[in-house]
């Protein structure tokens, strides 16, 4: 009777009562895992990046508020401006996700459309009617903070002089 009760002394190592599936099994549950958090962290960073917006310029704009997009990840206002000929261009202004601009004292309501508006912001590198909010100033003097108004502004690359 003896000879037939398991002898583990015989068997390889990690295979008693499916050992080595259990052990398999979270070694590939841990390697699924870190790949998703490696290939995850790209489209994170890369997503947050405000690389776009020419922080050692401040630019003013003033004008007539279009909309407000209060939405994820990040909140706009289009703001009609006119330029130096007197036609009307469309700013889109970068104001922040909704949760750093409740954090900044802003509602869902604080800025409506038609509302006149003074807005300092650092514009796009590219040159186009595009910018992240510093400060947006009321007609009436009151003030929010954008979510550039904590970035100091930075100074000018140095010339090449090639």
């Amino acid at each position: 009777m003896s000879d037939c009760i398991l002898n583990r002394a015989h068997l390889p190592r990690g295979t008693l009562g499916g050992e080595r599936m259990r052990i398999g099994g979270w070694r590939l549950i841990g390697a699924a895992g870190a790949a998703i958090t490696f290939l995850s962290m790209g489209v994170a960073t890369a997503h947050h990046s405000t690389a776009e917006f020419d922080y050692t310029k401040q630019l003013t704009i003033k004008g007539a508020v279009k909309e407000v997009q209060w939405t994820n990840p990040h909140s706009y206002i289009q703001l009609l401006v006119d330029d130096a000929a007197g036609s009307k261009v469309e700013w889109s202004v970068e104001i922040g996700s909704p949760s750093l601009n409740v954090n900044l004292g802003w509602r869902k309501n604080s800025v409506k459309a038609g509302d006149e508006v003074t807005m300092l912001l650092s514009p796009a590198r590219n040159g186009s009617p595009y910018g992240t909010l510093r400060v947006l100033t009321f007609a009436d003097g009151r003030t929010l903070d954008g979510v550039a108004a904590r970035v100091r502004a930075l100074p000018p690359p140095p010339a090449n002089n090639q």
